[in-house]
């Protein structure tokens, strides 16, 4: 998927583990992209006081997040991710919302997985 949107200064990268949401709401992806974006955006501007840390697993060396949103027809949603400087990697969109099943689901797309910032090639959208 690696798809990266610029919001502001931060790139925000949205990576495998939302393909298989963005899938389920094909018509939808843009407001959804564009509420998450905006949700993150905000929470890094007022000290993410919605935000948790989701896993115990991090990415060079940065927390893996995770908070609630409303998504509008799209539902509710959990949002995984990590910051660092001015990149945002999205992990993971899921309807799961429940905290245990949403945290197996989370540990199962990072398995094998070799997240990192910086190293992009992807144009933006």
């Amino acid at each position: 998927m690696n798809q990266v949107r610029k919001v502001n200064a931060m790139e925000i990268f949205y990576e495998r583990g939302c393909k298989l949401f963005f899938k389920k709401h094909k018509n939808e992806q843009k407001l959804i992209k564009k509420l998450i974006e905006q949700a993150i955006v905000k929470e890094l501007a007022t000290g993410m006081s919605k935000v948790k840390v989701a896993a115990p697993t991090r990415i060079e060396g940065k927390a893996i997040y995770e908070f609630r949103l409303n998504l509008k027809t799209a539902g509710s949603a959990r949002i995984a991710f990590a910051v660092k400087n001015e990149q945002v990697l999205v992990l993971l969109i899921t309807s799961n919302l429940q905290k245990d099943s949403f945290s197996r689901e989370l540990e199962t797309s990072l398995k094998g997985s070799n997240y990192t910032f910086n190293s992009r090639s992807t144009t933006p959208e």
